[in-house]
């Protein structure tokens, strides 16, 4: 009993927050954090519509109870958030027994269930800047979470939010100091504008620090999401389905005017250099990484003239717990080597192929089994369509130029396990293979002939994606180095692999995406179809395959510039996006202007409102005190914030008032504030002296 007594004692000396306005703009502010979670898909579904409905409610029933001790509800709020927090627990460690997957999604729900508890119990303001502070880590979190750009825009309304509440907190506080001078004096607005320049500070800070600051790279998380959310079986387990991005089958042949837009004919049994596919820019995949890669999908060694197969498409079963572990193929070398984390989120459905960048050493699936080709490419048992998302650790040497040079496959005696990627038909023509010798005559080393042969095509042949149709018979090498000079990836990557075999280097065709454009926001790579790419892989005794390709900048694992500064990003963005900016510009410049009108409207009218209430509202003795005070500044003498009404109608008298009803109107003032009589109404006589003084008849 004592002790519920001292509970009833501490919840009442806490006084409630009278202001609905900080509840509504901390309400506000909370819901924007949690829409915002919600929007990213962190969390399932019956979570988020509790927490869309509970919370308003939730800030309703606490407004309605603010006075009420509520130990009862207290009780089953504190069991509640045990609940909550044990259940949390219960997913982590089952988690860390399937290897530390998929943690995101019970922990945002913590979150989200912590607000919904909390917002059940806020009777004063210390719980309202609580659930504010809970609202800012809901944030971070999702921000961290995020793979979108389309945070922002929640990040700036929060953000607002923010603002307001703090502000409306920070008024409501100064209502409960004791009044300072005359009432309405300038502490409010003193406080505002405090505040105004304070938030404005701190956003030309900030501002300033995003612009100076790298822009933001994905690094190492604490977890390795993988996600499965419609996950249909193959019929053929190891086969490769669905290989156009979803838009129809592409193993069949796309003509120059038809085909799937977002299409890419190289994710197949075969890949066919005649055949003239033309991807769009549909957003396929957002990949969390710290730095730029060849997504590799699969690779093709035997070469026809004019088709790309493989020798080998069988397949062998891979599979474990997570993260299931990744066997060696041919040509890979058990090295010391980085690990280079890569999450893939699917934005459209597309080939089972499980993309990453060489060499795949781990993978996070929301599946036990994987099927691995003897070239190293790993396919899903199961469709991979919208949503689904794996997490890759690459195995990555420290490759440099000087590596490279000095591991030269022509100075090393090769196994004979590489001889199917030095296959070349019969009939390659004779003035390729004269091409190639006579390009790299003066190239010392493998690397060095690989960029002569780069810097050849690069000066001599042009990139295109127009091309003529490869004539019939035609071998599709030397049809784009001496006839057409034009060609895209297909036949550049498949050029430079041929001379390089002509040459003795084992190399071979790979396909998959290049890395795509980096959002500086999310600091994901946003990978679109025409970010399909062909590229050719040579071989280097002691470090692997490496990708090389003329078309594209992707550098070597061990070269990786820092990030350019956000300001550089922006910049960069801005000269490349000239006249989208110009249209941007304009369309913000509207957006301020209008909303500062408005904003500015907003602020002068609720300021009249709030005069007029207050001066409806005032007693008798504020509005002959502010009568007092504006007769002594008609005068030049203002009343001093330490002086008494006593002492400053005496000072008035002495100077420039010389009028004794002033001391008898003090005296009235003075009496009806400490001791008011009439119940604080008109006294007698009052608004005679302050009419007398006023020089104005009577109300």
């Amino acid at each position: 009993m004592k002790l519920a007594a001292t509970i009833r004692e501490a919840n009442l000396a806490t006084d409630p927050e009278p202001f609905i306005c900080v509840r509504v703009a901390v309400g506000s502010t909370v819901m924007i954090s949690v829409i915002a979670l919600i929007a990213q898909g962190f969390v399932r579904t019956a979570p988020a519509l509790v927490a869309i409905v509970g919370i308003p409610v939730g800030f309703a029933i606490s407004y309605r109870m603010r006075h009420s001790d509520a130990l009862t509800l207290k009780a089953i709020l504190a069991i509640a958030l045990v609940v909550s927090v044990i259940a949390f627990f219960g997913e982590l460690v089952s988690s860390f027994q399937e290897g530390l997957v998929d943690i995101q999604v019970p922990l945002a729900e913590l979150f989200l269930w912590v607000q919904v508890i909390h917002s059940l119990h806020v009777p004063a303001r210390r719980d309202l800047m609580f659930s504010l502070a809970s609202s800012a880590a809901m944030m971070a979190i999702t921000a961290a979470l995020s793979i979108s750009s389309t945070l922002g825009a929640f990040i700036l309304l929060w953000a607002a939010g923010l603002v307001v509440s703090l502000r409306f907190a920070y008024r409501s506080s100064i209502t409960d100091l004791p009044a300072l001078g005359k009432p309405g004096s300038s502490i409010t607005a003193g406080a505002t504008r405090a505040g105004a320049t304070s938030v404005g500070f701190l956003a030309v800070m900030a501002v300033a620090v995003f612009l100076a600051l790298p822009s933001a790279r994905a690094s190492r998380a604490l977890t390795f999401p993988a996600n499965l959310p419609s996950s249909n079986a193959l019929g053929s387990p190891g086969s490769l389905s669905n290989p156009s991005l979803g838009r129809g089958n592409q193993n069949q042949q796309v003509s120059s005017g038809g085909g799937a837009s977002s299409g890419y004919f190289g994710f197949a049994e075969q890949l066919d250099t005649s055949a003239r596919g033309r991807p769009d820019g549909t957003l396929v995949m957002r990949v969390r990484a710290s730095a730029p890669a060849f997504w590799r999908g699969q690779t093709f060694d035997v070469w026809d003239g004019v088709t790309w197969k493989t020798s080998d498409d069988t397949s062998a079963t891979i599979g474990g717990p997570a993260p299931i572990q990744i066997p060696l193929t041919v040509g890979d070398a058990p090295v010391p080597a980085d690990d280079f984390i890569q999450t893939f989120y699917i934005e459209q459905p597309g080939p089972n192929l499980v993309f990453g960048a060489y060499r795949i050493s781990e993978v996070y699936f929301d599946s036990r089994f994987l099927f691995q080709q003897p070239d190293g490419a790993l396919r899903a048992g199961s469709d991979l369509g919208r949503g689904a998302v794996y997490t890759v650790i690459s195995a990555r040497p420290h490759v440099t130029e000087a590596l490279l040079r000095v591991s030269d496959p022509l100075r090393n005696d090769l196994p004979v396990s590489l001889d199917p990627f030095l296959q070349l038909p019969d009939d390659v023509p004779q003035r390729v293979l004269d091409l190639a010798q006579e390009v790299t005559a003066d190239s010392p080393t493998t690397y060095d002939k690989i960029r002569a042969l780069e810097a050849w095509m690069a000066d001599n042949t042009t990139y295109s994606l127009d091309i003529p149709p490869l004539p019939e018979g035609a071998d599709s090498v030397d049809e784009y180095l001496f006839e057409t000079r034009q060609g895209f990836c297909e036949q550049i990557g498949t050029s430079l692999v041929v001379m390089l075999r002509s040459l003795g280097v084992p190399s071979r065709l790979a396909v998959g995406f290049i890395p795509g454009e980096r959002n500086p926001l999310t600091g994901l790579y946003e990978v679109r179809a025409s970010d399909a790419h062909s590229w050719a892989e040579v071989y280097f005794p002691g470090i692997g395959w490496q990708g090389f390709d003329p078309t594209t900048q992707v550098p070597l694992a061990g070269e990786f510039d820092p990030p350019a500064t956000a300001g550089a990003v922006v910049a960069a963005w801005a000269r490349e996006n000239a006249g989208l900016v110009g249209r941007g510009l304009g369309v913000t410049l509207a957006i301020v202007l209008v909303g500062g009108f408005g904003g500015m409207l907003v602020s002068v009218t609720s300021r009249l409102l709030s005069e007029r209430r207050r001066k409806a509202n005032r007693t008798w003795v504020e509005r002959a005190t502010e009568e007092l005070e504006n007769a002594g500044a008609r005068h030049d003498r203002p009343r001093q914030p330490y002086e008494t009404i006593r002492e400053y109608v005496g000072a008035l008298v002495d100077g420039p008032i010389p009028d004794p009803r002033l001391l008898a109107l003090g005296e009235i003032i003075t009496e009806e504030a400490f001791a008011p009589s009439n119940g604080g109404m008109r006294p007698p006589d009052g608004d005679k002296l302050i009419a007398a003084i006023s020089d104005r008849p009577v109300a």
